[in-house]
């Protein structure tokens, strides 16, 4: 077996850098591990910092190879620890700070074509979309199934949830359901294209899971944290839920744990109006009532100019902590019960 063009012998861990892309300083890498089992079976590839400061997802893969013992493996688990090495090194939410991209839409696949933003579009590679090839190919086209890890970046608190992107094919959304049930988590978040009013283009192409699912292999987003901070009981949260999915299809042994999750499809994000001193009235995971006053902006001179209300019941799935806004920033996204 081979990856990242290196060979890798049943029962090997294998760890390294793999050079994905290149500045005018020279090579850019990103680093990862490969382990394979004693026996043949499934490849699932895990990869973490596509959004650099969802930092539980980075030390849950570290501790991820801990956890798995190659002699009772089948199959093969291949990690990428950190995709976006530059925003992580610098400590920035969401983009690149070389050449400022979202890697969260920076993927493509064989039959698609992403293009870099800014005044004007335009298909030439940019760092972060060399990474993101490099990944996708070395790495997600390998597998049979695919874990992103994300959570809360610095500005935003969430309630942890797998999330789903079904795409319409019944067979491949049907083994994500699945596959996104056998973590354990107490929710699982469906979001069809065109299921959230205030955001109809989402979810488009150019993530890693949404290209995975485009070429049949089940993907899900793996949402734990709050605002950078790495913390301990959801990294754990997170490797007991990825281990679980293995034993699940029986990559590794022993009985899972069968949990059903509430679901929840489609949803909502809520965006300022006004700007000002933001003033939340609930939290990530509260369970929301339709017409319900959830936050209030407030000018400089004390005057509440808006009043933010729930358009429908549901659950808070993700909140803006940053206590000042301005009109256009995302304040909410809900779930739909």
């Amino acid at each position: 077996m081979k990856f990242a063009n290196r060979k890798i012998a049943p029962g090997e861990v294998k760890e390294f850098d793999l050079k994905a892309a290149e500045t005018a300083a020279g090579p850019v890498t990103i680093p990862c591990t490969v382990i394979r089992g004693a026996e043949d079976g499934p490849v699932l590839a895990v990869t973490a910092a596509c959004h650099p400061m969802e930092l539980n997802g980075v030390l849950a893969s570290i501790r991820l190879v801990k956890a798995i013992k190659p002699e009772k493996l089948r199959g093969t688990v291949a990690i990428v620890h950190v995709q976006n090495v530059f925003g992580f090194m610098m400590r920035r939410g969401h983009i690149s700070p070389l050449d400022g991209v979202n890697m969260g839409t920076a993927f493509s696949a064989e039959d698609s074509t992403v293009e870099e933003g800014g005044s004007v579009s335009h298909q030439g590679k940019s760092v972060t979309h060399q990474i993101a090839d490099c990944v996708f190919r070395h790495f997600n086209s390998k597998a049979d199934y695919l874990i992103d890890l994300h959570g809360g970046e610095l500005h935003e608190s969430l309630m942890s949830n797998i999330e789903i992107l079904p795409i319409g094919d019944e067979e491949t959304d049907q083994r994500t359901r699945e596959f996104a049930a056998s973590f354990g988590f107490d929710h699982v978040w469906e979001v069809p294209h065109g299921s959230i009013p205030e955001m109809p283009s989402y979810p488009a192409r150019g993530s890693a899971v949404m290209e995975c699912m485009q070429s049949g292999i089940p993907a899900v987003y793996c949402e734990v944290g709050s605002e950078g901070r790495l913390e301990e009981p959801l990294v754990d949260q997170t490797v007991k839920g990825i281990l679980n999915a293995m034993r699940t299809l029986k990559m590794l042994p022993g009985r899972a744990e069968k949990k059903t999750p509430r679901t929840l499809v489609g949803g909502h994000v809520l965006f300022a109006g006004r700007g000002g001193l933001f003033v939340a009235k609930c939290a990530a995971g509260d369970t929301l009532r339709k017409n319900q006053i959830i936050g209030q902006i407030i000018d400089v001179r004390g005057e509440v100019v808006e009043k933010i209300r729930c358009p429908r019941a549901g659950v808070l799935t993700n909140i803006n902590t940053l206590g000042v806004v301005n009109p256009g920033d995302m304040l909410y996204v809900i779930g739909n019960t």
